[in-house]
């Protein structure tokens, strides 16, 4: 195993090894807990030096009763087996020591002599290290001694030898557990988190590799034998001491502990002695989380509830004053008092989802229903919505959907109109996320069926602006807009922020995809932005931020997506906004494909499509954008992809997520020229396109219908450089797509354009990692009978970020080495004229004006060391 963070400890053995060449050795006492690496950094030192010098090594084990002289024993034995009594009296021991010094004595050589874990040593083993560390100084050796500080008190005989020994005769090392940037780097190699591998090992090596090599919530049996090995060998009061401790997670402030400390003093004591039980940060806790969980799960069940119950009996009023509402849920659910954690759960609950902690929340209100009496409606009602409100937020919709549902239920049989028509409109906004556009648009139009002939009220509103989020989602521009008004119209009757800042989004976001409308949208957008930000409306602030990030790339307005982007998923991040997150990851992926930094995007959706339960908003737009690259790579995997992303998309109905698909796979098909779109399914597209006034999509969608199935089909506008490629103008579009920021489109629009533009088209291909459509254009200008078609880039050109040449490389080699021109060109056996040709297409490359530029460009992007 490799050591890590252990030179310098390597170091100072090696110092002292050296010393004592002079013939004067030394003592080195290694100390550190169980799995600190005592071990292993003798074995790895001695390992270095077994070529160099003698090396014996004996042991102590941990018996019931110690081994008489048992290291010693091990090492006479290599010694010299036939000379020594196998138990020698009192007497004779004084008689051993001072035989087993002369043998060494005799020596010429260097030693390395190994005592290892003396905290198991018995008397007679302590007295030889005594009578053997005083006389050290006689013999060319290094005598290592190694023992776990952590299970020898103030009282052990080993302190007392220690004390009796001159101070020059030895050297104590600590070995220190490895810091968190150690273990964190060791975690993500294995593909956990640092940050938990780290918390739980306190970074003792031993501790830290058993969790690697067997990555679980619970504790490798290798760790649990090691600890639970200490805890059988103390008394009665200790171990009480540690069962305490061990149901107490998070630690007990010292102000509480003196409360529960004065009955068992002397243990407590011997544990803070041992140093298994530490004072950290103004807290009583385990030196080590897996020291506390151990010895909990080794707890009965009876034992377990009775520790919880005197933790809460004791500190309950304590823990309501400080506001420290979890912990009076955690202890009451672990001494099965129902009747608490009911009464506490959705406090706490409600505290973290103030505070941005929608997950923890989520289980706060799934414990509270679990310890609810079922025969409370009210109680379980409000219990069923809240929890289905929170794992709306934090993506999980289908246990939101049933949650939401059983609160309908209880509704419906109150016969609470109101309420019932606001549980609809709940379920319509899950259906709508799961990419149910039937189930939402139903409990959609029974939500204002229901609540249409009430008076203005919170669930009333919010239905109508419900209903313009749908219309706004299907793009039925006009409908949004009009369900929105009459939305904002009664938030403002009502003077409710909270339906303003909905209704805002939704209005603000279909002006903003109608032309003469944009300006205003965007002030409207922004407006519902700020009021939930400002009022802490976590959903309708991840809704806003989604939709001006959407609109922004929609209209191809990537500075204005990019000002927002980092701001919402950020914003997501801190309050556990996971569906919203996610979602923001997709568009940031998609703007990743459209700029073609294509191996982010890709890490990013497979990051995406990896989370159980992804809902199919999230999914369809990742699969596109995973498909659309794998397509242009080449990747057998694309079509399973898309006919995913086909399936999931026809469900919601919706042009956003339908047309893109539809696109990727008649891309799929021209590449390929397979046919894979049925033609009723083409059909269907078809009237769509026709019915939704989105520029930009269905240009895209008639362009390549026209290029996988040669149909042609007429929309009201044109998206400018479709309009341009349709008229011809190639260099037009291409110069569209440039300004833009969008290299496929880019090199595609070259490829439709004449023989130059082609071979243009080509290595832009090949920049981006498009191997496939690389090769068709080239196959299609064949096929026309174009002549010298570029042979595309060598492999060692395309390593190099800046594309250049193998001679380009050579001559940028030369020029860090600060060589003229005419240096350059007879070391390369070429003319001074084909220098400055090769140094002006770097320059040009690098996009760099001088030649120290050039360099220090190239040394920045790897290209130069």
């Amino acid at each position: 195993m490799e050591l890590i963070e252990r030179e310098g400890f390597l170091a100072l053995l090696q110092k002292q090894f050296e010393d004592i060449v002079s013939g004067e050795g030394h003592c080195i006492f290694i100390t550190g807990e169980a799995g600190i690496g005592k071990t292993s950094l003798v074995k790895e030192f001695c390992k270095k030096k077994k070529e160099e010098c003698t090396i014996y090594r004996g042991a102590c084990d941990g018996l019931f009763t110690p081994r008489p002289l048992a290291p010693l024993y091990d090492i006479l034995w290599q010694v010299n087996k036939e000379r020594w009594p196998v138990t020698p009296s009192n007497e004779e021991r004084s008689a051993l020591f001072a035989n087993f010094f002369q043998e060494l004595s005799t020596k010429k050589e260097r030693l390395i002599m190994v005592f290892e874990d003396i905290h198991w040593a018995d008397e007679g083993t302590l007295d030889f290290v005594k009578f053997f560390a005083r006389r050290i100084s006689h013999l060319p050796c290094l005598f290592i001694v190694t023992f776990r500080d952590d299970e020898i008190h103030s009282r052990y005989p080993l302190r007392q030898v220690l004390s009796q020994l001159p101070p020059d005769s030895f050297t104590k090392i600590k070995v220190t557990p490895l810091s968190k940037e150690a273990v964190s780097t060791m975690a993500v190699e294995k593909g956990y988190s640092g940050e938990d591998v780290y918390s739980i090992s306190g970074g003792n090596p031993f501790y830290v590799n058993e969790i690697l090599a067997s990555y679980s919530p619970g504790v490798p049996d290798n760790i649990k034998d090691s600890i639970l090995s200490v805890y059988e060998r103390q008394d009665d009061g200790t171990k009480h001491a540690w069962q305490i401790c061990s149901v107490v997670p998070e630690g007990l402030e010292i102000e509480r502990f003196a409360k529960i400390k004065s009955s068992w003093n002397e243990a407590m004591d011997h544990c803070f002695a041992m140093n298994v039980i530490i004072v950290q940060n103004d807290k009583v806790v385990f030196k080590h989380e897996l020291y506390r969980r151990t010895i909990e799960e080794s707890l009965s069940p009876f034992m377990r509830i009775a520790l919880n119950k005197m933790i809460l009996e004791l500190f309950l009023k304590s823990f309501e004053e400080k506001g420290d509402i979890e912990r009076i849920v955690h202890y009451a659910k672990n001494s099965n008092d129902n009747t608490i954690v009911v009464q506490y759960a959705p406090v706490a609950a409600r505290k973290a989802a103030c505070a941005g902690a929608h997950l923890e929340a989520s289980k706060l209100f799934l414990t509270a229903i679990e310890y609810a009496n079922g025969n409370n409606r009210d109680l379980l009602i409000e219990f069923y919505e809240a929890y289905a409100y929170e794992c709306y937020l934090t993506n999980q919709i289908k246990e939101a959907i049933i949650f939401q549902g059983k609160a309908l239920n209880l509704w419906q049989e109150k016969n609470d109109i109101e309420q019932e028509g606001n549980s609809m409109r709940l379920l319509s906004r899950l259906w709508w996320i799961e990419g149910n556009r039937d189930n939402a648009e139903k409990f959609g139009k029974k939500a204002i069926d229901i609540l249409q002939t009430q008076p203005t009220s919170k669930a009333k509103a919010m239905a109508f602006s419900n209903m313009s989020q749908l219309k706004m989602f299907s793009e039925e521009t006009f409908e949004c807009i009009e369900w929105g008004n009459i939305a904002i119209t009664m938030a403002r009757e009502i003077s409710d922020d909270e339906i303003l800042c909905h209704a805002l989004g939704n209005v603000g976001t279909a002006h903003w995809r109608v032309q003469p409308l944009e300006e205003t949208g965007k002030k409207l957008l922004l407006e519902s932005l700020n009021i939930a930000l400002k009022k802490s409306f976590h959903d309708h602030a991840a809704r806003a931020y989604t939709s001006i990030i959407y609109n922004s790339i929609e209209f191809k307005q990537y500075e204005v997506a990019n000002q927002f982007l980092q701001n919402g998923i950020n914003y997501c991040e801190e309050r556990d906004l996971d569906s919203s997150k996610n979602y923001i990851l997709s568009l940031k992926a998609r703007i990743l494909l459209e700029a073609g930094n294509w191996d982010e995007a890709v890490s990013i959706t497979k990051n995406l499509l990896t989370i159980p339960g992804q809902p199919a908003i999230v999914k369809i737009g990742a699969l596109v954008t995973l498909a659309s690259i794998e397509i242009r790579k080449g990747n057998p995997d694309a079509l399973l992809h898309l006919q995913e992303a086909k399936t999931l998309a026809l469900v919601t109905k919706e042009h956003q997520r339908i047309i893109p698909v539809m696109i990727a796979i008649l891309e799929y098909e021209w590449l390929t020229s397979k046919k894979i779109i049925a033609e009723e399914e083409l059909n269907a597209c078809i009237d769509l396109v026709q019915k939704i006034d989105n520029t930009s999509q269905n240009s895209k969608f008639c362009f390549w219908l026209y290029k996988a199935r040669k149909k042609e089909m007429n929309i009201q506008e044109l998206y400018k450089p479709y309009m341009f490629l349709k008229e011809g103008k190639a260099v037009l579009a291409a110069t569209f797509w440039k300004m833009t920021g969008c290299p496929f489109e880019l090199a595609f629009a070259l490829s439709e354009g004449n023989e130059e533009d082609k071979r243009n088209a080509l290595p832009l291909f090949q920049k981006l990692g498009a191997d496939a459509v690389y090769e068709k254009i080239k196959m299609e200008m064949r096929a026309k009978g174009i002549k010298k078609i570029p042979r595309g880039l060598r492999q060692s050109t395309k390593t190099n970020p800046a594309q250049l040449t193998n001679r380009e490389l050579d001559v940028l080699n030369l020029l860090q080495k600060a060589i003229q021109n005419k240096e350059i060109a007879e070391t390369l056996f070429i003319s001074s004229k084909t220098v400055d040709h090769h140094i002006s297409s770097i320059l040009f490359k690098l996009d760099t004006t001088s030649r120290a530029k050039a360099v220090s460009e190239a040394v920045r992007l790897g290209i130069l060391k």
